[in-house]
């Protein structure tokens, strides 16, 4: 493996892996509330958030451009054309699918568990965190799928990251350049390290959800 391949490889898993942890800290607490307050408001919001999985990568990454252009509002930032960039377009990207996977997990926490955790006089914060653990096998489901769907995006890496060599250059994007220059054989390995990476990555966080939910 050359050193250009695993410094796209690693670029590739940073922009990933750091989006889906984001999106766990403030999606898991955002869909425990919407699960546990229920009524019209919550049922809107997560509607909101069922309709923003389906948003076009390319229109999240064109507004997030003219935002962290120099001359947009967050110009001062200066993190255009950097992976932080792609890492905050990543996670405004999966943070609806998560949201909308672990709100689902929590409703399929078994009714009589519930019951049984009401019976038991506790402080509220350990009733949560024992629903949260009977939840975290769908919670893992959701992360694997947050990881995926990062890793494979192409439209925000492109706008925000520039697909610039040596910096800012994933996988996705490394595709793309080489079917672009006619590289097909080149451009379908990549394509399939993507894939085996990506599905490597969903069944470790598969199994580990399942194993600490006991």
């Amino acid at each position: 493996m050359s050193s250009e391949l695993l410094g796209v490889i690693l670029n590739t898993f940073y922009v990933s892996a750091v989006p889906t942890l984001l999106a766990v800290a403030v999606g898991t607490p955002a869909a425990y509330a919407l699960y546990a307050r229920g009524g019209r408001l919550a049922g809107a919001v997560e509607a909101l958030f069922n309709g923003l999985v389906g948003m076009p990568t390319v229109l999240l990454g064109l507004l997030l451009y003219l935002l962290l252009a120099r001359t947009g509002p967050l110009g001062f930032l200066n993190i255009l054309y950097t992976l932080n960039a792609v890492v905050v377009g990543h996670f405004l990207f999966v943070l609806p699918l998560y949201v909308a996977f672990a709100t689902t997990a929590f409703r399929s926490v078994d009714v009589k568990v519930l019951e049984v955790l009401r019976m038991f006089p506790m402080p509220a914060w350990r009733r949560h965190l024992l629903v949260v653990r009977e939840a975290i096998g769908g919670l893992a489901a959701a992360a694997a799928a947050a990881f995926s769907r990062a890793m494979g995006e192409l439209g925000i890496a492109l706008m925000l990251g520039g697909d610039i060599r040596f910096r800012t250059r994933v996988l996705t994007t490394a595709i793309a350049h080489e079917t672009m220059l006619g590289n097909w054989d080149v451009a379908i390995q990549l394509g399939i390290i993507l894939l085996i990476l990506s599905v490597s990555v969903s069944v470790v966080v598969y199994a580990l959800g399942y194993k600490y939910r006991g």
